[in-house]
């Protein structure tokens, strides 16, 4: 793993890491690299756990802080999601051409696999983690939604906001705060 032995990461392996991303998105912008039908945004995170062999939370941990401090590099990342999954994909089809019973299955799996995840974060991790977690879902729902996305693509759009935006964060913890307050209010 790149980091010092306190935990953090010295401005040379931040630099390290930053070229790393930067490389990575050149070879998916110009398509030297091929996704298949993957993920702009995982291939870069699994990208660098492949080539620091950490996990991929440590990778996706990595790459968001290294994002987040630069806005440069935070556009540039968002930009080639929205080139793959926007631009030259236009995803959002396959589902509607399935048989009814085969959608009725699907969407069975996933509610209770949902409930299955929530219950088990529950059991994990605090309330506020968890309201956390259902907060950004129906904020990624909203702006696929709204704005004519898949879910993915929007989950990253809303991910880059919060990365420039750090006041962004701070109203989700205010929104938070308020909800757990009342519920503890009833």
């Amino acid at each position: 793993m790149i980091k010092s032995k306190d935990g953090t990461i010295t401005p040379m392996e931040k630099e390290e890491l930053r070229e790393l991303i930067v490389q990575e998105l050149e070879k998916i912008r110009t398509h030297k690299t091929h996704l298949g039908q993957g993920c702009a945004a995982c291939h870069v995170m699994f990208s660098l756990k492949n080539t620091l062999n950490n996990s991929e939370q440590d990778c996706a941990d990595l790459v968001s802080q290294i994002l987040s401090e630069d806005s440069k590099l935070n556009e540039e990342f968002i930009e080639t999601v929205e080139q793959i999954r926007m631009s030259e994909r236009g995803l959002g089809g396959a589902f509607a051409i399935r048989e009814r019973e085969s959608k009725d299955s699907y969407l069975d799996a996933y509610f209770t696999n949902v409930l299955d995840e929530l219950g088990s974060d529950l059991a994990q991790y605090s309330s506020e983690i968890l309201l956390r977690k259902l907060l950004l879902a129906y904020l990624s729902l909203y702006i696929a939604q709204t704005i004519g996305v898949d879910y993915h693509a929007a989950t990253e759009e809303l991910y880059y906001i919060l990365r420039k935006n750090e006041k962004k964060n701070l109203q989700l913890d205010e929104f938070i705060n308020k909800l757990q307050d009342r519920i503890k209010r009833t």
